[in-house]
């Protein structure tokens, strides 16, 4: 009893300290990207007015994350603003995440010290720790995986009413993570064949009632859904997938520029991580384990769930925001991986060898320290770069906040009839209530399914054409713009095919922009005469015969 005790003291402390490292670290991020705004949009709209939709009366299946956009819109309900509720919920969804990996941990290797460090290693991560933050569904995803996980661990009982328990519990995780972000499915595929392999090895039958009732469990929360969601929006995908990973390239070349781009992010992924440093261990784990056991279930799913997402991300490009908010789940796999290699080799160390021992915490301290410098580097306010398409943490709070202040600025401007192009489709509509869509397609039918792909960067591989643009007839082209530090209007290159179709160049000064300037120029219709605080009035026209 006493024994048990203590472990689940040392377990629970432990835990603790796992848990404020975490919220510690995420508070040097605190921020809300951009394209959580794009969520933000479409909750207002459910909380509003009944319509999960960027513009009212037009279903356009915008975003990918559906149960994080439901449930911010709930909270809109109850007057909880987004910007505080996605903060506290990615808060709350990380902590619950260090809960489930050191109980799925636990299992496997029975030792409630050795169970938390995966727990540990997540919170000094700079990625998990970025991802805790920026208001998007990152850590709900990566908590309803860490659950199907743990499910499939616990599934290896020799008590057939638990393993049934247990795959119905992973059953409705993947569920709902499929009901949050598309890859979820993959996910579930993945994990499905995990539990195969696992049945087949321990010599049980491949698909038997706990495999059964956990895809029932899965189907019957999911597929509902599904059909509600191709019924309202019209295609079986979000029209996101039809934006990034759909359609004809415009030179051949770009599908293996996509790859190269794809190949770079999971790289930058394994150096940054440390997950290349850790890699023997992970070997070690794999290469010792034994079979038809939880551990064995862990090591196998965490694996496979590695090999399988990278793959996937590289084929699509990677992502665009830094610090690998695409992969979180992998995070949590390669934690789990290489704690079940330290688990092996740290206590067969012989005591002659103390320097061995040393070694590895010196190890371990270089990793917390790197981690520390790389979330330092990357919220440094001009560290502002692009690395092969990834923008910096940094970049990506400027830019937010910098499209926020234009669309508060301009909020009481904008009339109801008003229809807007916009680049970013996050904080600078939301702020600004614009009706509108951006120029990448992310809420536009016409863009996804009618043009190419002429861009190698993920995310961003469509961008619509001025001929496509012009047919939603928009008041407002703020995709043709410049933001710039004096009130001299300048020359748009973008924009002479608008000026010759009754448009006209505008500056508003938008005090506050940190990025480039306070004055920022986009473009208008001539005929709106449009007029609002901060307009910077045109310069006069030369008077006839001047020079």
């Amino acid at each position: 009893m006493f024994p048990a005790m203590k472990a689940d003291r040392v377990r629970a402390v432990l835990l603790a300290i796992a848990a404020v490292v975490l919220v510690g670290h995420s508070l040097v991020y605190n921020f809300v990207t951009d394209d959580a705004y794009i969520s933000f949009v479409f909750a207002r709209n459910f909380a509003e007015h009944g319509q999960l939709t960027f513009n009212l009366g037009q279903p356009v299946e915008g975003y990918t994350n559906f149960l994080w956009t439901l449930v911010i819109g709930l909270l809109m309900i109850v007057g909880v603003s987004p910007e505080l509720s996605s903060r506290v919920l990615g808060v709350g969804c990380a902590l619950a995440t260090l809960y489930v990996v050191t109980r799925a941990t636990e299992r496997a290797v029975g030792k409630p010290g050795w169970a938390v460090v995966p727990a540990l290693v997540l919170a000094c991560s700079a990625g998990f720790a970025c991802w805790t933050s920026g208001g998007l569904e990152t850590q709900l995803f990566t908590l309803l995986c860490a659950i199907a996980i743990d499910g499939v661990v616990a599934a290896e009982s020799d008590d057939a009413v638990a393993a049934t328990r247990a795959m119905r519990r992973a059953g409705l995780a993947l569920a709902l993570a499929a009901m949050t972000r598309p890859e979820g499915v993959l996910v579930a595929a993945v994990l499905g064949a995990v539990r195969v392999a696992c049945n087949a090895v321990a010599r049980r039958r491949w698909i038997a009632r706990p495999e059964l009732v956990g895809a029932v469990a899965m189907l019957a929360l999911w597929a509902p859904w599904f059909a509600w969601r191709w019924w309202y929006y019209g295609y079986p995908f979000p029209n996101t997938y039809y934006v990034k990973a759909s359609g004809p390239w415009a030179a051949p070349t770009m599908a293996h520029e996509m790859w190269k781009n794809g190949a770079y992010y999971v790289w930058v992924w394994a150096r940054q991580s440390g997950a290349i440093y850790g890699s023997p261990f992970v070997l070690l784990a794999l290469a010792t384990v034994r079979r038809a056991t939880p551990r064995f279930a862990l090591a196998l799913a965490c694996i496979a769930l590695t090999v399988v997402y990278l793959a996937y991300a590289a084929s699509v490009g990677g992502d665009f925001m830094g610090l690998h908010r695409f992969i979180m789940p992998v995070f949590v796999a390669t934690a789990i991986l290489v704690t079940l290699g330290l688990e092996i080799v740290v206590p067969r160390i012989p005591p002659q060898f103390a320097r061995l021992r040393l070694a590895l915490a010196f190890v371990a301290a270089a990793y917390v320290y790197s981690q520390a410098v790389l979330t330092q580097t990357a919220t440094r306010p001009t560290n502002t770069y692009s690395d092969h398409g990834i923008d910096t943490p940094a970049f990506l709070i400027v830019y937010t906040e910098d499209r926020a202040a234009i669309g508060r600025a301009m909020a009481s401007c904008f009339r109801d009839d008003d229809f807007s192009i916009v680049g970013g489709a996050g904080a600078q509509p939301y702020f600004g209530r614009m009706r509108g869509i951006d120029v990448f397609g992310l809420v536009s039918e016409k863009i996804a399914h009618d043009e190419p792909r002429i861009r190698a960067r993920a995310g961003h591989t469509k961008f619509g054409s001025d001929p496509l643009l012009a047919t939603y007839d928009p008041t407002f082209v703020f995709s043709c713009y410049e933001i710039h530090k004096t009130e001299k209007m300048p020359s748009l290159p973008c924009a002479g095919y608008w000026l010759a179709r009754g448009y006209e160049q505008v500056t508003m000064h938008i005090p506050g922009m940190r990025q480039s300037g306070e004055y920022y120029t986009f473009l208008a219709k001539k005929s709106r005469a449009f007029t609002c605080p901060g307009r910077v009035a045109p310069a006069p026209a030369p008077a006839p015969g001047a020079t």
